[in-house]
């Protein structure tokens, strides 16, 4: 049985309602982020669709397709080519995400093309074509008889029902596309051991859909990484449960909803540092000193990055330079995994304390 199935009469707990009913609040200020965002949208939405790759495929694909950590970003380069199948995955998986994100497509259709078309894309010459068809399985009509049937009818029948629950408007959407996910994972769609990632990259999509437009602004799946032992522990007990027909999704539900939540807290912080970095007329050099002296006493550039997205690398090199010079940092390792650490204890006298007030519709 199908999550699908009894979806109506599944109650959502409380605490799930109250965390939703927060979400949609804190989805409501999208245009006003928007608004923010927009004369950097474009660097913005590249940078989101490249950690969406890096961390997607930390999370689904790092154990069975080693990648080297300095190729992450090199194979983003459009001269890169790729030397392995855990290379061309990584990059079929960056042109996908810049697809979400970056080009202008149409929307995302629920149903069988999009998802063939989808599941194409990702694993195009990575797995062979026997392991991209539609798993076959057998139904007995007598002690020695065993019809055989193709999970591509059975996936149309699902989609259906599923695309006539949603023009229905009477289920939550996130409740529903959580249901989807175990659903597809359960029904083991393809000849392949990926369906729930392929389930959990179309949960996604149909998020944004559904007006997640954080996620333009800052990666998911960066911060899926972060609990992604607690997901995968998560959704395994559901799976189980879900092979036996008594599968439990609030927990799941629960669990994404405080991510989304968590992404909408940390977009606030990201959209006062961004409109204080383009409004307020200071030496950007001297506002990057200010947030690495309120940063912990070992840093990397990420951190810094992390709060000004909008701020070139060049301005932010020149400043640890100029820093180290001053003998008020020095650099501990090389590349992209260098951190920095500070020599002086932190002052909290800053050059330029405190931000903006920002009206995002709080009372």
């Amino acid at each position: 049985m199908y999550c699908l199935e009894r979806i109506k009469v599944n109650l959502v707990t409380h605490d799930v309602f109250s965390k939703t009913t927060t979400l949609y609040f804190e989805m409501g200020k999208n245009h006003l982020y928007e608004e923010i965002f927009s004369r950097n949208i474009e660097y913005l939405r590249k940078e989101v669709a490249s950690q969406n790759a890096e961390f997607f495929f930390k999370i689904f694909f790092a154990n069975d397709f080693p990648l080297k950590e300095n190729r992450y970003r090199t194979l983003l380069l459009d001269s890169s080519v790729a030397n392995n199948k855990a290379e061309l995955l990584y990059k079929n998986l960056y042109s996908i995400f810049s697809m979400i994100h970056v080009e202008q497509t149409d929307p995302f259709q629920l149903h069988l093309g999009e998802i063939n078309d989808l599941t194409g894309l990702l694993f195009n010459g990575v797995l062979s074509k026997e392991k991209l068809r539609y798993r076959k399985y057998g139904k007995k009509k007598g002690m020695f008889n065993q019809e055989s049937f193709s999970m591509r009818e059975e996936l149309e029948r699902y989609l259906n029902d599923f695309n006539h629950i949603a023009k229905e408007k009477k289920v939550e959407p996130i409740f529903l596309y959580v249901n989807f996910l175990i659903d597809f994972s359960s029904m083991q769609v393809f000849d392949m051991q990926y369906n729930e990632v392929l389930g959990n990259l179309i949960f996604y999509i149909l998020m944004l859909e559904n007006h997640f437009k954080a996620a333009n602004y800052l990666s998911f799946y960066q911060k899926l990484y972060l609990y992604k032992t607690d997901y995968q522990d998560i959704f395994n007990q559901i799976d189980i449960q879900s092979k036996q027909g008594l599968a439990d999704v609030m927990p799941l539900m629960s669990f994404f909803i405080n991510i989304f939540n968590s992404i909408y807290v940390d977009l606030q912080e990201t959209s006062r540092d961004y409109q204080y970095d383009q409004d307020i007329p200071i030496n950007k050099t001297d506002y990057i000193e200010n947030t690495i002296y309120k940063l912990g006493d070992v840093f990397s550039k990420e951190d810094i990055r992390e709060k000004h997205p909008s701020v070139s690398n060049s301005t932010i090199n020149r400043t640890l330079k100029r820093l180290s010079d001053e003998n008020v940092i020095r650099a501990a390792g090389v590349g992209r995994k260098a951190k920095w650490v500070k020599l002086q204890k932190n002052n909290t006298k800053h050059k330029f304390d405190g931000q903006i007030k920002m009206d995002l519709g709080e009372k």
